[in-house]
């Protein structure tokens, strides 16, 4: 468990295009998230909410969470996960060897949210987002700064080129985070090969990305809450990121939000890894040593193995 849990709450989790799992730096959170999760699949919805779960509390809603509200077209392909309001670019994509789980089966309308209008009407908090929203992240970011606002931590996973008509790019999305005061703190960058004989050669081409976040309250001289400052620091931690965490602890002592032994504590690097403990869960054991990249559909299949194992 966190060494901050106690003096915290929760911490809210806002997870966008909650198909498959979250990843295994989050094990560490897991039993303090108050995690809401959106999808646009209703039957996926519904099989993760018949699900247990390990979360503190967890709730997922078959909401399209876009940049407006209104009804808007929703592209159903191959893979639910390649799911999107945006059409997929065909021209492009077809050069691909995952090509096919991008074909679009048929169209279905879907009456679209943003994230600033369930912050008034359901109350939404967050200090985690998370996004995989198949291109839509600029937009949906620009139409949720309320949520943005309080937000400590966010992920983005985003194309370098437009995987799917119109799509937002991580070149405009790293512009937008640092116009809003967030910090870059890890990257990762996907593959895809092309569909010819030397597909399984080689070195492939990087077509997308996942990106974490976290804001810099000291550079943006901003005066956060108690729990708020303990909240960022058990995110720190989580992630590993101690020397970050301790730069916040330094800040949040001069505020008075941390006292001295708190400090002390910290500046131990043991004290801050010592708490740290790896996933329990025989799924969260494999996951740990697969490839990030590997498509959640995989990770569908590979759950569906395991529990008819037992």
């Amino acid at each position: 468990m966190n060494c901050f849990s106690d003096r915290i709450e929760s911490i809210n989790f806002v997870d966008l295009g909650c198909s498959g799992y979250l990843d295994t730096k989050w094990s560490n959170l897991l039993p303090l998230l108050a995690y809401t999760g959106f999808d646009p699949n209703q039957e996926e919805c519904g099989r993760l909410n018949a699900q247990p779960h390990p979360y503190q509390s967890a709730c997922y809603l078959a909401y399209a969470i876009a940049g407006e509200t209104g009804m808007q077209t929703m592209y159903l392909t191959e893979s639910i996960y390649c799911y999107s309001l945006l059409s997929p670019n065909s021209s492009w994509l077809k050069r691909f060897s995952f090509a096919n789980l991008f074909t679009v089966k048929g169209t279905q309308p879907v009456t679209c949210n943003t994230l600033d209008a369930l912050v008034e009407t359901n109350d939404l908090k967050a200090d985690i987002i998370k996004l995989d929203t198949q291109g839509l992240e600029l937009p949906i970011l620009k139409a949720g700064e309320k949520l943005l606002k309080k937000a400590f931590c966010v992920e983005t996973e985003t194309g370098f080129v437009e995987n799917y008509i119109g799509e937002t790019t991580y070149a405009q999305i790293d512009e937008f985070m640092r116009s809003r005061g967030f910090l870059l703190f890890d990257f990762q960058y996907h593959r895809a090969s092309r569909k010819n004989p030397l597909a399984d050669s080689g070195k492939h081409q990087p077509l997308w990305c996942e990106a974490v976040w976290l804001f810099d309250f000291i550079g943006q001289n901003t005066v956060p809450n108690r729990e708020q400052a303990f909240k960022s620091l058990a995110i720190c931690q989580a992630l590993r990121y101690y020397d970050y965490g301790f730069e916040l602890a330094s800040y949040f002592k001069s505020l008075d939000l941390i006292d001295t032994e708190m400090l002390n504590f910290l500046e131990n690097p043991e004290n801050w890894e010592s708490a740290r403990k790896p996933p329990s869960s025989k799924l969260a054991k494999i996951l740990k040593l697969l490839p990030q990249s590997l498509n959640r559909r995989l990770l569908f299949a590979l759950e569906q193995l395991l529990q008819s194992s037992v």
